[in-house]
Formats: structure tokens, C-alpha cells, sequence
């Protein structure tokens, strides 16, 4: 099967049968084409795309997250890269700006492939036996294991650390989406303190609901200062927003530790 995708990005399978664009001068035999768009502003573009490949090929269909897709069992490698697993799909909370809820629903786990990153929306919201299963699988691999999806540190419970000491980790990733919500991070230092900063990743939403710039930075400072290394991601509704450069300048800086973490250690100020 060809997938077809609008841009490259680093999570992009790159088989032989995986396309970023219109159709190349010399191209497979007919087959099926699914044409994935992921971003809803990307939509149009999709559009485009299946209307190219249709000149080529009889049976092209277009679809993705940014059309609603609900996801099912995870098939490895087909529309994202060789490594990624996907266990489960949807999330019990309702975040205001969060897309999960709507196009998945609450949870649904899947049978478990193998992968070294974990990109489920919420598994610590799984089942236990779910999870205790999937802590299994990542013992096996032989690559570090990435949590990208995140760990909900509302649901970070001292059985998972247990689980954890038994994993070869590249990085933990946690989030701090909305003002208020650093008092569930000083739960997950308190459990995770003997791992390093450098380990403890966090995404940090910032300019939702009219945030100030100034109150987002203030948030991504005391999450470094908890001991977390934060990670700035620009809110963007299903338009893609424009912001301003001086935005732009502040999400760039936060989602560069070398950016932040130099200026801090020439000043003393680097949490131990």
C-alpha cells in the first residue's frame, strides 16, 4: 500500500512506499493509496494530493487525524516511523485544548506491537494489566526507550517507578499544560528524584486561553526550577493561529535546553 503525506516530519515513514508530495516521474505498480493528513491546516493540501495521485492510480483515499480518524489497531511502520508503537487510543480527561477526546474517545487498548517509543495519548490511564504488559515488551528492546505520548504524573503511581528501574530510558516526558497544574509535578519529583534533570522532560503548553507571554515564561521557569527540562509547545486551534515573533522567539528558546540550560549555569541558578 502507498501512503501519501503532505510534509516530511521526523516521525514520517521512509519505505519505499512512502511519499511526501505529488507522484514521482517513475512510480509503483497500481495499488491502494491512503493519503494521510495529520494537521487540519494541512487539509487542503491532502485534498490536492488525492486528486494528483487519482491521475495515476484507481483507488486513492484520503484520510488522517486531522479528518476525525478514531485510530484502531496499530499496524508499525505503515504511517509513522519504524520504532513508534501505539497501545491504546483516546484519554478519560477532557483538556479544552486537546483534540484526543473528541476524534477518540476515552480509552481503548490494542494488542501490543513491539516499539522502543511509546506514543499512546494516555497510558498511564490503561488498565493495570494493560500497562503492566507493555512495561514488559519495552524490558525486551534493545534500544532506549523513549515515552513520548507522556506520562500523566495525575495518574504516576510509586509501582510504576518500580517498573521503570527495570528499563533502559532514554527520557520520561510529563507535561504542564495550564497554570495550576505544577503541584502534580512535585509529585513526580518526589517519586523520580534519584533520576537526573537531563532525563525529566515536560511539555509546557503556552499562549492558551490568552495567556500572557510573560505568565508563560514565569511557568516555564518554575517548571526548569522544579528539575524538569520544559519543552514549549505554541497552542494552535484546527486554523494554525499566527504569533507574534516575539512568541515565536520564546518557544524557540524553551524547547532548546542548550538555550536555557547555559545561561542559568554561568548564573548559579541550575536546580540540583
Amino acid at each position: 500500500m502507498i501512503r501519501v503525506f503532505p510534509r516530511r516530519t521526523k516521525w514520517t515513514p521512509r519505505d519505499e512506499l512512502a511519499f511526501i508530495g505529488d507522484p514521482l516521474l517513475f512510480r509503483p505498480t497500481d495499488q491502494t493509496v491512503k493519503v494521510s493528513v495529520t494537521f487540519t491546516w494541512d487539509i487542503a493540501e491532502g485534498e490536492r494530493l488525492k486528486r494528483a495521485w487519482e491521475m495515476y492510480y484507481s483507488d486513492v483515499q484520503l484520510g488522517g487525524p486531522a479528518f476525525g480518524d478514531p485510530g484502531g489497531d496499530f499496524e508499525p511502520g505503515r504511517f509513522i516511523k519504524e520504532g513508534v508503537t501505539i497501545t491504546s487510543r483516546g484519554c478519560p480527561k477532557n483538556c479544552p485544548f486537546c483534540f484526543v477526546p473528541r476524534r477518540e474517545g476515552k480509552i481503548r487498548e490494542y494488542p501490543i506491537k513491539d516499539g522502543w517509543i511509546l506514543q499512546d495519548n494516555n497510558i498511564l490511564a490503561c488498565s493495570e494489566s494493560h500497562q503492566k504488559a507493555v512495561f514488559e515488551m519495552l524490558e525486551y528492546q534493545t534500544k532506549p526507550i523513549q515515552f513520548n505520548g507522556g506520562l500523566d504524573s495525575q495518574f504516576l503511581k510509586p509501582w510504576h517507578i518500580k517498573k521503570f528501574e527495570k528499563l533502559n530510558v532514554k527520557h520520561f516526558w510529563f507535561s504542564c499544560d495550564l497554570p495550576g497544574e505544577e503541584k502534580p509535578l512535585e509529585k513526580v519529583k518526589d517519586l523520580m528524584g534519584d533520576y537526573p534533570q537531563w532525563k525529566l522532560r515536560c511539555y509546557v503548553l503556552i499562549g492558551f486561553n490568552g495567556e500572557r507571554i510573560f505568565d508563560a515564561e514565569k511557568r516555564l521557569e518554575t517548571v526548569y526550577e522544579m528539575g524538569f527540562l520544559p519543552f514549549a509547545q505554541l497552542y494552535q486551534d484546527e486554523k494554525k493561529r499566527p504569533w507574534t515573533a516575539e512568541w515565536d522567539r520564546l518557544q524557540k528558546k524553551w524547547c532548546w535546553p542548550a538555550a536555557y540550560r547555559t545561561k542559568r549555569i554561568n548564573g548559579g541558578r541550575t536546580p540540583k
